[in-house]
């Protein structure tokens, strides 16, 4: 950790429809846009790979794009 950077590991579940998809990546506070990996998921996505790109963190703009392969 450097002075006031903060990196954190981040596992997300998003749930979709027909299952629920899972994110991992690490994420320095402040940072952005902030992409993460599609590790898989249930249901329909439950061999899904891909990745998620998230902006504006922690505002009420905050917003995700999903590019997955099923």
């Amino acid at each position: 950790m450097k002075g006031a950077e903060l990196t954190s590991q981040c596992q997300l579940t998003m749930e979709v429809a027909q299952g629920s998809v899972t994110l991992q990546s690490l994420w320095t506070k402040g940072a952005g846009p902030l992409d993460m990996a599609v590790t898989g998921g249930t249901g329909v996505y439950r061999d899904a790979r891909g990745t998620a790109r998230f902006w504006d963190i922690g505002t009420p703009d905050e917003r995700v794009r999903l590019e997955i392969r099923r």
